[in-house]
């Protein structure tokens, strides 16, 4: 071939890629475009069955979803088994508690929670150390749903020693669970003293809410522990006050536990609030000496003489 023949061939051919390229890019956005909308009608299509009550056929077509690309109709897919429920929805969800969305992501935890599917909560434990301070918060709502069970496999893990690098979250964790901690985290206190519990009752104190002290008072007969009680219920500051005054106001005089009264006294005073004062003057001639005593002396730590 000449000079020129060979440039002609050379411009040909590159014309040919070009056009061959722009095809490929036209069919590819096409096929993008195609697989969107096939998505967004089927997700469509699932909730409409859902309002019409054909919840099977909604459950299976969501299902048939949760692999699509785009997250937006993967987001639809799981707050649509979500509300549908069941075993079959848990599973399903349970299979995406790792998806590479994090709003999906979060979903899908979310309602394993609020499904109380149970075979996820060791899922859910395994996610807590990779966990960013959004799905930490999530995943200590679904324990916060899943209650005492649940919550108790996470103190356990929390407490694990093979899991001291991971305890900063796991600590973090229970505090997103909100006061119903509180039982799960009282039962870990026997048998260690107040200053190797000072991490649990530091979540305690956390957690920053009136029920709390209330979930915390019945462990008050519980002699193994009820000084801790004593000292973490303290600890509440103001939010304890309402809670132990009701629970001190509450206890039958005929059939009373007397060390448990005394206990609940001891915390009014060291809570030192002008609030615990009528309580306390109507105990003032009780029958006990002990509680007589234990009122004075709460009474003087709160007027200051």
């Amino acid at each position: 071939l000449d000079q020129g023949t060979s440039l002609k061939f050379i411009y040909v051919h590159k014309g040919f890629m070009k056009m061959i390229m722009k095809r490929n890019l036209f069919f590819t956005m096409w096929l993008v475009v195609i697989l969107f909308f096939t998505g967004c009608a089927s997700i469509q299509e699932a909730e409409s069955l859902y309002n019409k009550g054909d919840k099977e056929a909604a459950l299976n077509m969501a299902i048939s979803l949760l692999d699509k690309e785009d997250p937006g109709v993967r987001l639809r897919a799981v707050r649509l088994i979500g509300k549908v429920g069941g075993e079959k929805a848990g599973s399903a969800l349970r299979m995406k508690i790792r998806d590479s969305d994090s709003k999906v992501q979060k979903e899908v935890v979310k309602y394993l929670g609020k499904l109380r599917y149970e075979p996820a909560m060791e899922d859910l434990v395994d996610l807590v150390p990779e966990s960013d301070e959004g799905l930490v918060r999530v995943i200590g709502g679904a324990f916060a749903n899943y209650g005492e069970p649940g919550i108790d496999m996470l103190v356990e893990r929390y407490e694990d020693p093979g899991e001291q690098s991971n305890r900063r979250a796991f600590k973090q964790t229970l505090i997103m669970v909100g006061p119903n901690v509180a039982p799960s985290i009282i039962k870990n206190l026997r048998g260690k003293s107040f200053f190797e519990n000072r991490d649990s009752f530091d979540i305690l104190q956390r957690v920053k809410n009136p029920k709390t002290a209330r979930l915390m008072i019945p462990y008050l007969k519980d002699e193994e522990v009820a000084e801790q009680v004593i000292e973490a219920i303290v600890k509440l500051g103001s939010s304890a006050v309402n809670a132990t005054i009701d629970a001190l106001n509450a206890m039958d005089s005929k059939n009373e536990d007397i060390r448990v009264r005394e206990g609940l006294i001891k915390i009014l005073g060291e809570l030192k609030d002008p609030r615990a004062v009528e309580s306390l003057e109507g105990l003032s001639q009780h029958s006990s000496e002990r509680i007589r005593d234990a009122v004075d002396h709460a009474l003087f730590k709160i007027r200051g003489f």
